[in-house]
């Protein structure tokens, strides 16, 4: 009997350390460690130079100052200065250690010019990549309709603000939804939307410009996976033409 207890002992001793082990482990596919990248890391995690389709990507001179610091402004962003979604990114984003920025396009507009789209992303220090998503979802709350600066003798704008479904991808995300609208007869909408996708203590934002239909807006918006895919390589291709 004494055998057979101390067998039991060790049997319980041993199950306790694997699922104490077991309940430690990181879920399959979690994101890179939470740790801000520097603006020199973060480019070589842009799209890269040759996209599908025939779609190229140019980044732009990295900065290697940070934006600011954690912490940095206590003060809610203002809805003065939103005309886009990537204007309501920027604004909830004050906090990011580093950023960097790339101008990718491709495909025939209607115009028979070449499609645009930007790529930006954020590093931040510790929770600030979450902390930021939430600030946006506050400034977009707060900020349904923003009258745009303009002369009087123009026709008034207005840049109206709402949140989707962001595609599923990484930890979390959104989409900024932007509408302006003009004032004068006949006048027509624009959309200029952004997607947000967080990816650990990164941010990956997709925008589109306010000249796109929506097809187009949607053909821009279309390469977020190819985006995250490189935020979360190990070996990313590069951005940078050889």
């Amino acid at each position: 009997m004494a055998d057979f207890g101390i067998r039991c002992v060790v049997g319980l001793v041993v199950l306790a350390s694997v699922t104490a082990c077991g309940s430690s482990t990181k879920p399959e596919g979690s994101a890179k460690p939470d740790r801000p990248m520097s603006a020199a890391e973060l480019r070589t995690h842009l799209l890269p130079a040759a996209l599908p389709g025939g779609w190229t990507s140019v980044a732009e001179p990295t900065d290697e100052h940070p934006k600011a610091t954690s912490g940095a402004s206590t003060s809610p962003p203002s809805c003065e200065g939103l005309l886009d979604g990537q204007t309501v990114v920027d604004a909830g984003t004050t906090a990011s250690s580093a950023s960097v920025t790339a101008m990718f396009s491709g495909g025939r507009s209607v115009g028979n010019g070449v499609i645009p789209g930007m790529e930006k992303l954020y590093s931040f220090p510790g929770d600030g990549a979450h902390e930021a998503m939430r600030s946006m979802r506050d400034l977009v709350g707060r900020c349904r309709t923003v009258d745009l600066p303009h002369a009087s003798s123009e026709p008034a704008e207005t840049a109206g603000f709402s949140l989707a479904e962001g595609p599923r991808l990484g930890d979390e995300s959104l989409v900024i939804r932007a509408v302006v609208t003009t004032s004068a007869p006949g006048g027509d909408s624009q959309r200029a939307d952004a997607t947000v996708v967080r990816v650990g203590s990164s941010l990956v934002v997709i925008s589109s410009v306010l000249s796109l239909t929506r097809a187009e807006a949607d053909s821009v918006a279309a390469f977020m996976p190819v985006a995250v895919a490189q935020v979360k390589s190990n070996r990313p291709e590069p951005v940078d033409a050889v």
